[in-house]
């Protein structure tokens, strides 16, 4: 009899948590700007002193992943893809994996949209960033953070 009442509760959070739109892991992971987040080191070295600007880099992965060995990841930029402004470079940065280089990019203006999708390797619980070098030498990036329940990487 419990085991119904605990399914029945469960079904009943849910449907909630569906018709409010967003659960509490989605407004974890959606943020557009550091509130109080130190920017990583490898990020700050391969900007190279540049500026870091926030906004136009829509970084997506899956809030809470169950295996940190392959998460799906898309990363998408806004730019008008032109020869006088598209985006040329887009690096991903872990902030717990042994190396912080995760994937990199490269980009041109014959590309319809500054779009990537690929799978990553996440050691733990972390915050992944995504930065974006344009042609004009400005950096864009975006980060969200990743809960991870079975750790990859793990050495």
């Amino acid at each position: 009899m419990q085991r119904r009442a605990f399914f029945k509760n469960a079904l009943a959070v849910g449907g909630g948590l569906s018709l409010w739109g967003c659960s509490g892991l989605t407004a974890l992971a959606a943020q557009a700007e550091p509130a109080g987040r130190d920017i990583p080191q490898a990020v700050l070295s391969w900007a190279n002193g540049q500026p870091l600007q926030y906004g136009r880099v829509h970084l997506s992965l899956p809030p809470l992943v169950e295996n940190g060995f392959l998460v799906r990841t898309s990363v998408r930029v806004e730019s008008p893809m032109t020869e006088a402004d598209h985006v040329q470079e887009l690096r991903l940065f872990s902030e717990v994996n042994p190396s912080p280089f995760i994937a990199n990019f490269y980009l041109g203006p014959q590309l319809p949209e500054a779009r990537v999708e690929t799978r990553i390797r996440l050691a733990d619980t972390q915050a992944v960033w995504a930065v974006a070098r344009t042609n004009k030498g400005e950096f864009w990036c975006s980060y969200q953070q990743v809960i991870v329940t079975l750790a990859a990487c793990a050495g």
